[in-house]
């Protein structure tokens, strides 16, 4: 009995040993965008265009939505340590309240994107969509 409670102890202390050494190295995937010209460069990646892009982040830099002047926009998410861009052509785009918008997918499975930033910015960003009227 006493064998078992010591080996169930011993390997709860080295799993935490571990996560705390990996958290201190930097190997956590508590991963953010680091400025706008990551978001543009993921989303020139993706969508192939050299066109010049206006970006709207997220508060906590974990979204991102890039907009150019003739009205194509996509969605800049981080996902774990993966970056994932999406076109916001069948994107469905609500404001839930003046700084903070919902993006939507028709797709299953697909989580919606929360974006909270300043109320101008926001109102800017869907002007620049043709989705709301400009500032």
């Amino acid at each position: 009995m006493n064998g078992a409670l010591l080996t169930v102890l011993m390997a709860a202390a080295g799993t935490a040993l571990l996560a705390y050494v990996g958290f201190r190295l930097g190997l956590s995937v508590d991963r953010r965008f680091k400025n706008h010209d990551e978001v543009v460069q993921a989303v020139r990646a993706f969508a192939g265009v050299t066109t010049g892009f206006t970006v709207l982040m997220s508060r906590n830099q974990r979204a991102a939505l890039a907009y150019s002047g003739d009205k194509i926009g996509f969605v800049a998410i981080v996902l774990g340590d993966k970056l994932l861009v999406r076109s916001l052509d069948q994107a469905k785009i609500m404001v839930i309240a003046e700084d903070r918008l919902y993006v939507s997918f028709p797709d299953f499975g697909f989580e919606p994107i929360y974006i909270q930033a300043e109320p101008a910015d926001i109102q800017q960003a869907l002007a620049g969509l043709g989705r709301g009227e400009s500032p």
